[in-house]
């Protein structure tokens, strides 16, 4: 029963996230959205403690991280509808962390906080001057959105965790040296704490 209580929670939160667009939510989002849990057979006189227990076991089985900083909890290892669909032609079991990260990243862009990162940071890469962005044949700026702190390094999906990159210093944030790749996270974790439109 109680493998089942978790399994149907695990369901519950997929099914949440592909409803909100993000991998990213927190306790109260849950509990705000489906009260008593009855809808997955949770019951009881405190079922949001029985959750909260359960979303501990899913964190120990990798299932989801929890980020104390802001008290959310982020879906691991775990593909959106909308990434499954831009991403269903390539095999990312082989891939590295950082080059599985790259490829959601290059393929998810339909995602709600896709469009916001762009609303909110423009079409222009973030880095400090550069020049790299050019126009689609479309005649729009071509611009591709980051996770400064990967998903897989417990970054959320969040419009803090964002920024707007040219190609060229998309892929330095994921596959430069280490110091290198440090001191973009950096600048860009600065600037989008400080941003102002």
């Amino acid at each position: 029963m109680h493998h089942n209580q978790r399994e149907n929670l695990k369901k519950l939160v997929i099914d949440f996230c592909n409803e909100k667009g993000s991998k990213t939510f927190s306790l109260q989002e849950l509990n705000n959205r489906y009260n008593d849990y009855s809808i997955i057979k949770i019951g009881g006189k405190t079922p949001q403690a029985t959750v909260r227990r359960l979303l501990q076991e899913l964190r120990d089985t990798g299932i989801i991280s929890f980020l104390t900083t802001s008290g959310h909890y982020t879906l691991q290892n775990v593909l959106l509808e909308t990434e499954k669909n831009d991403i269903e032609n390539i095999d990312l079991s082989k891939e590295t962390p950082n080059k599985k990260e790259y490829l959601i990243e290059m393929y998810a862009r339909s995602s709600r906080w896709v469009q916001n990162a762009k609303e909110k940071y423009g079409l222009f890469c973030m880095m400090d001057k550069c020049s790299n962005t050019f126009l689609t044949t479309e005649n729009k700026p071509y611009i591709e959105v980051h996770h400064i702190i990967p998903l897989h390094q417990k970054g959320e999906d969040s419009i803090w965790n964002l920024s707007v990159l040219c190609a060229h210093h998309h892929k330095m944030a994921h596959f430069a040296h280490e110091e290198v790749i440090k001191k973009i996270q950096n600048e860009l974790l600065y600037k989008v704490k400080n941003y102002r439109v």
